[in-house]
Parts: C-alpha cells; sequence; structure tokens
C-alpha cells in the first residue's frame, strides 16, 4: 500500500504542474527523494514527465532547447555508414512520420548522434544502442540485446531505463554528461567519427561512468581497432528466387535502395545496408490492379467493373481473354527511397501514336510515383512468392478484350508512347529520357526536369534506341556508349551539349574515376585502361586480367573500383592505378554490377550478392566474426592437410597465404569448431570464437553454412 501512496503523490505533483522548467525540478526532487521505489514506479513517472513536459518530439521551448540542443538538427539517413550527411540524401527533423528506415544520423553543429531503424528520434542515449548494435559482437546487431547490456552496465548507476531510451529523451543531466563526452572523443585524431564514438563507449564501459573527458585518450582510438577496410572482401549473398532476367535494374547509391523490374512485373526495392525488401506482386491483368499493389493513387475513386469482370473471364476458355494495352518496361530508383521513375510503353494492341514530346494525356510514358505504401517488408533471405494466371484454350475462339489502364495519380508525368528508358540526375534535379519516336534503330536524348517532367526543351540525337548512360559522380557529364554506331561521346548534363569525344577506342564498358578526370574502361577483352577524359581518351594505363571482363564499377567517389570477369572480381585502387584484392567468382547469369561505399552489389540470376570492403574494423573479435566463414574454413583445410584442429586465426590466415600486416591483429583470437566430433568441413555447423573484449575474455559463436 505504501508504494501505491508514493505513486499517487508522484502523479498528482506532475499532473499540478503548469510550467515546463517546474515539471522538470519538480521531477528530479520527487525522483531523488523515492529512489528506492519499485522500478514500475519509476518508469510510471518517468511516463508522466514525459507527457507533462513534453518529451516527445512535436514541439519545443527554451528548456527543452537547453537540455536536448540537437533536438531540432538534420536529421539523415546514414545507409553506408559513412559518418556523413551527404548532399543529395533525404533530410528531415523528426523520424515521426517519416518512412525511411535507418540507421539514422545527426552530423551537424558539432553533434555526431546516431540512431538504429525503429528508433523514433535520435539522442546520445540512442548513439549508446547504436554503437553496441555496430561494435558489440555480444550482441549480435539486436536492438533488444544492446539495450539489455546497457541496462546492466549503466542501468543502477544512473538510474535508467534503457528499454524507453530510443523512444523518449533521457534525463538531462546524463545527456550533457554523454554530450560532452562524446564531443570531447570527436577532437582525437583521425577521420572516423564512429570509431571514435566507440572508443568512447568502450572507455565509459569499462570505467562505468559517462564522463570519460579526463580518460579517453589518443591511444585508446589508435590501438585498440582492427581496421581492414578496403584490404580485406567478405562475400555474402541474399537469395531471391525470384530474379530471372529483369526488365531493369537501378540503384540510388545516395540511399542504398536497388530497384529491380522483373521479368514478371514484379518490381522489388532492395535495402541492400540492412538485407529488407519490400516487395509488389501483380496478379491481375489490368494495369489499374497493377497500379493499387504497388501502393498508388488514381485518378478517380471507380474502378472499372467491366475490366473486373474481364478479368474473372480470363483463361475460362470460352473467350479471347483479356490483353492490357500497356505494360511496365523500366523502373529507376528515384531521389528517396520511396519514389520512383516508372516507364510504361504500349503492347501490340496499344496505341501506338508516335510524339517525341511530353504530352498532356495517353496511356504511356514516365510516372514519378511513390511505392511501398502497402508493401510488406521482409528478409531477403525469404524466396519471394510470385503470383501468376494461366490462360485456357478453346475452339471458340473470340477476339481479346484490350483493357486501358488507369493513370496513376503521381506528383509528375510526362505522357508519351515511346520512351525507353531514364536516368535520374538528382543534383541537378533533371532526368535524360531516351525517346525513340517509334524507331527501331534511332531514338534522341531529352532532358526533363526531375520533380516535374516538364520538358526542358534540350535534346541530343542518338544512333541506336538501347545506349549506355552513365554520369560521372559529380552528374556533371553523362558518357554515351553506342557501340560500333558512333563514337563514345560525354555530354554537359545541362545542355546536352557534347564537351568531350573518346577517340581510338571500342568501349564496352566504362566507370568515371579519379576525381571524374579519368574513365576506367574495358573493350570486351582481359584488359581495363585508364583513360585521360581531358586529351580524348588517351591511355594513361593498362592492366590485363585473367579473363574477359563482364562489368566494371566505381565506389560514389571514383577512388576505388571493382572488375567481374569470367571467374575472379577484382577490386582496384584508382589512385595507384593497381589491383588491391582479388576473390573467385564463379557464377552464371549475372545481369548488373554497382558499387556503393562500404560493398559491391552483384545482381544475378536468383540471389543478389553483396562482397564488403569497407566497414571491417572494431575489436579484434567483432572482425574476427565478420572475416571468418565457410569458404575460409575449405582454404585453411585445403592447405594444412585436411587436419580439422583448433585454431587461431592468425595461424590460418598464415596459413592461407594472408600477409602478416592482417593475420597479426588476430594472435590472441581462438578457434574451436563445432560439432568437437567434427573432421570435414561439411560436418562443420559452428565455430566458437575467444578472445578479449573490453579487458574481458569473452566467446561468441558463428553459425558457418
Amino acid at each position: 500500500m505504501l508504494q501505491y501512496r508514493y505513486l499517487s503523490i508522484i502523479s498528482a505533483a506532475i499532473s499540478a504542474v503548469s510550467e515546463f522548467l517546474l515539471c522538470r525540478k519538480i521531477y528530479i526532487k520527487i525522483m531523488n527523494r523515492y529512489l528506492k521505489l519499485t522500478r514500475l514506479a519509476t518508469l510510471v513517472a518517468g511516463c508522466a514527465l514525459v507527457s507533462a513536459c513534453n518529451g516527445g518530439d512535436d514541439s519545443s521551448t527554451s528548456s527543452i532547447k537547453n537540455n536536448y540542443p540537437y533536438r531540432n538538427l538534420s536529421i539523415c539517413k546514414d545507409a553506408d555508414l559513412n559518418g556523413q550527411c551527404g548532399e543529395q540524401e533525404e533530410k528531415f527533423t523528426h523520424l515521426s512520420g517519416q518512412s525511411a528506415t535507418g540507421p539514422f544520423l545527426i552530423d551537424s553543429e558539432g553533434y555526431f548522434l546516431t540512431a538504429h531503424s525503429t528508433s523514433t528520434l535520435v539522442s546520445p542515449f540512442t548513439t549508446l544502442i547504436q554503437n553496441e548494435m555496430l561494435f558489440n559482437p555480444t550482441v549480435a546487431g539486436s536492438v533488444g540485446q544492446a539495450r539489455n547490456y546497457l541496462q546492466q552496465v549503466f542501468g543502477e548507476t544512473y538510474n535508467l531505463e534503457f528499454s524507453t531510451l530510443d523512444t523518449m529523451h533521457g534525463p538531462s543531466k546524463e545527456t550533457q554528461l554523454l554530450l560532452a563526452s562524446f564531443q570531447y572523443a570527436l577532437t582525437l585524431d583521425g577521420d572516423a567519427p564512429y570509431l571514435k564514438i566507440a572508443a568512447a563507449v568502450d572507455k565509459m564501459v569499462t570505467t562505468k561512468s559517462f564522463d570519460i573527458t579526463q580518460t579517453l585518450t589518443q591511444a585508446d582510438l589508435t590501438n585498440s581497432f582492427v581496421n581492414l577496410n578496403n584490404q580485406y572482401l567478405l562475400s555474402g549473398s541474399y537469395t531471391i528466387s525470384g530474379l530471372v532476367r529483369p526488365k531493369s535494374i537501378s540503384i540510388n547509391e545516395n540511399t542504398g535502395q536497388l530497384l529491380i523490374l522483373s521479368s514478371l512485373d514484379k518490381l522489388l526495392q532492395i535495402n541492400t545496408s540492412t538485407g529488407a525488401y519490400s516487395s509488389f506482386s501483380p496478379s491481375s491483368a489490368s494495369s489499374n490492379a497493377l497500379l493499387n499493389l504497388l501502393g498508388f493513387d488514381h485518378d478517380d475513386d471507380d474502378d472499372d467493373d467491366d475490366d473486373d469482370d474481364d478479368d474473372d473471364d480470363h483463361g475460362s476458355g470460352t473467350g479471347g481473354g483479356t490483353q492490357l494495352s500497356s505494360s511496365l518496361t523500366f523502373a529507376a530508383q528515384g531521389q528517396t527511397e520511396s519514389q520512383a521513375y516508372l516507364v510504361y510503353q504500349p503492347t501490340s494492341v496499344g496505341d501506338k501514336t508516335i510524339s517525341n514530346t511530353c504530352n498532356a494525356t495517353g496511356d504511356n510514358g514516365i510516372f514519378l510515383s511513390k511505392i511501398g505504401k502497402n508493401s510488406t517488408v521482409k528478409k531477403l533471405s525469404s524466396d519471394i512468392k510470385i503470383d501468376s494466371y494461366g490462360g485456357g484454350s478453346g475452339t471458340d475462339i473470340k477476339p481479346p478484350v484490350v483493357v486501358k489502364p488507369t493513370i496513376p495519380t503521381s506528383s509528375a508525368k510526362c505522357h508519351n508512347n515511346h520512351i525507353k528508358s531514364v536516368i535520374p540526375i538528382f543534383r541537378k534535379n533533371l532526368v535524360s529520357a531516351v525517346f525513340t519516336n517509334g524507331s527501331s534503330y534511332q531514338a534522341e536524348l531529352q532532358l526533363l526536369r526531375s520533380d516535374s517532367l516538364a520538358s526542358t526543351n534540350r535534346k541530343h540525337s542518338l544512333a541506336i534506341t538501347t545506349p549506355q548512360l552513365l554520369l560521372n559522380k559529380q552528374e556533371s557529364q553523362l558518357l554515351v556508349l553506342q557501340g560500333a554506331r558512333a563514337q563514345p561521346i560525354i555530354l554537359d548534363t545541362e545542355t546536352l551539349m557534347p564537351s568531350r569525344y573518346i577517340t581510338g577506342t571500342s568501349i564496352q564498358a566504362a566507370t568515371f574515376v579519379n576525381s571524374d578526370n579519368e574513365l576506367l574502361v574495358s573493350n570486351n577483352t582481359s584488359t581495363v585502361s585508364w583513360l585521360d577524359i581531358k586529351n580524348s581518351g588517351q591511355t594513361i594505363k593498362k592492366q590485363t586480367l585473367d579473363s574477359k571482363i563482364k562489368y566494371v564499377a566505381s565506389d560514389p567517389t571514383g577512388r576505388y573500383s571493382a572488375a567481374l570477369t569470367q571467374s575472379k572480381l577484382y577490386f582496384i585502387d584508382n589512385a595507384s592505378r593497381s589491383i588491391i584484392n582479388e576473390i573467385p567468382y564463379i557464377k552464371s547469369s549475372t545481369y548488373k554490377m554497382s558499387m556503393l561505399t562500404d560493398k559491391i552489389i552483384i545482381s544475378r540470376a536468383g540471389a543478389i550478392d553483396y562482397i564488403q570492403f569497407s566497414n571491417i574494423v572494431g575489436s579484434s573479435i567483432k572482425v574476427a566474426y565478420q572475416v571468418l566463414s565457410k569458404n575460409l574454413l575449405k582454404q585453411w583445410m585445403a592447405s594444412n592437410g585436411n587436419s580439422l584442429h583448433s585454431t587461431t586465426l592468425s595461424h590460418l590466415l598464415q596459413t592461407i597465404g594472408e600477409s602478416d600486416a592482417i593475420s597479426d591483429d588476430f594472435t590472441n583470437i581462438d578457434i574451436e569448431w563445432l560439432p568437437s566430433s567434427a573432421t570435414t568441413v561439411n560436418e562443420v555447423t559452428e565455430a566458437k570464437l575467444s578472445g578479449y573484449y573490453r579487458s574481458e575474455r569473452i566467446s561468441i559463436y558463428k553459425t558457418l553454412r
């Protein structure tokens, strides 16, 4: 009864206050007096305070601004974990109501604060939680385990409840301590803010104190972490059974979103940093139904009952069935993860009226529309179920019923029956579109406004209808490859006027590198070449690889590139124009290769492969967990006479020929193969890794498949 009397006193006191500052003072006084209350009483009082003192993200006062000075700073999605809010990355002030998924970042006015995907705000406490998810190998990237770990370390010391601290601001005093410690950590030498925060949190955990301004040193940052960035390649794969002969694949380097239009008109949007996807499966013969499933609104609320009847009759064997007048033929990821440019073209029974302009009406063209409103987010390891329908046959043949699509309500549209593809130019607020004008052998490039899809009246003639269009990193130039039909040319993206001609070469694949001053190209051979753009494509250097080159790509900075041959993947440093690393890669039916800040993405039949080359950093046991794989075990067994026994990761790496510079970092990481009865690679299902983390000896387990 005494406990409930205290609860009543606390609730009455808090609900009686009318000013935010007074509320805060009363709360602190009451909480200090009744610190021994049960956790339930503390939680109820804290919730009452949030309600009375406006602890959410809907408004602010001068007192709240002083307590939480980061509150209204710009937030971005840091998909590649590079610790920067890029120029083209979507920014917002509050997470409430946002469709974007994290991780999130505040990187302005001296603050560096992060939050995981399900946080409803960004604060010093969400930064603690996100740091554990990134760097603490014992929590395995789990939000719940990260919160539980921090609760055990700091909960009693500071009277905190971490289960609520990614949805509400923490107490003012502790918030200020964390802010001061994080800002101090950022003053250390180095250009990796995530690591500086990690060093600060490590010191907090070992000292059991949020104030590390007097204890954190440069040595804690310099000597505590293993960094294999750009030195090592880690491979993984996402199985997607429905990915076969896609119509188009596009990626937004700023958001890390991959958008695939499958051969069965299935849109698949993939978050390359989290391993989640949104899939959209058309199951009706009408484009109207397709747009409904994609989550689009329509110009009217009247769904055509005749269309529905036709869909019901389709395949019955008594009629000609239905045929679409339009087909979704191309999709490009928009500037945000919820936008896409969708291109419709007429089918054999559709309207083929020829026009070389954007028109006010029509069945086809480009539509800038939202996607994902009615989608289901899943893990990529799940198989994709494809909705399909089949037709029957009969002796009473009737002509097909032609179904016209209902045009989607889009933020912008360009009606035209003969648009082939689009290339968004986000930095210039433009898109480049290929208009074929009904021709099967020639076309023209046109510039449209990216937000309105209105014409800029800037055009460039093309020799073929399927050119390769490649933007440079600053999106100021567009390389146009047209095979043997025309000389490679570089256009200004704002005018489509030629700026450079590339002479004396037949380019099959290319990418801009080295501050957009060079092209890395292949010409359907086993050789890659660096070409000087300013000197009409004169060859600077050549490098011969093991076999014919299929794709080349470069990261968003142009510093690093990847080249995929028939049997290997090469990781290239463009600054030195040399190969850093290579790994075997023998996979059939590859469709496209792209490169982000931290990984290479390869789309192929049935899967998406990712090869990580950055963000391989942290404590030795955390990085060991990342590095160890079944493939590594196979290499080690093949090199030591197929003898399976306990070892260290350092010895394993040395045995397979890894350099001392890398293997020496793992001298104290012991490996035990499980089950203990295993004698062959196939029998090993798990590995136990033991090593030091935050001055304590720990063991973690990794499943090996």
